[in-house]
This record gives structure tokens, sequence and C-alpha cells, in this order.
């Protein structure tokens, strides 16, 4: 983690912004068949609440399902 990168807004505003994301992306996998992941839920709900930005959560999701 980069502590000079700007951390997430907590505001309600922001906190609600960022869960409507993650709902409407997640309804769009659903529809393409996807059946839900631990880690990319718990990952999600850490973004949503603004204590990891878009770009960490990505990184950790990309390290997860990185092919060996």
């Amino acid at each position: 983690m980069n502590v000079h990168a700007p951390r997430p807004d907590r505001s309600p505003e922001a906190v609600a912004s960022r869960k409507k994301a993650v709902d409407q992306a997640r309804a769009a996998n659903m529809r393409q068949g996807y059946t839900g992941d631990p880690v990319l839920e718990e990952a999600n709900g850490r973004y949503v609440a603004g204590d990891i930005t878009s770009e960490e959560m990505r990184q950790e999701l990309l390290a997860r399902f990185k092919r060996a």
C-alpha cells in the first residue's frame, strides 16, 4: 500500500455510490453466470466501506487469481 496515495472518501454519499457500483457490477456478472466468490465479496465490502481503493482491490484480486 502506498502511504502517499489518497484514501477513499468515507462520506455516506461516497459509500452509497461505491455500493451502487458494486451492486450493479454484481448484477451484470450474475446475468453472465457468476455464482459468487467469498474473496471477491470480501474485497468488495472493504472497497465499499472505503478501507481500500479500487486500485488496491484490483491488485489484490490480480494477485489472488494470477495463473502460476
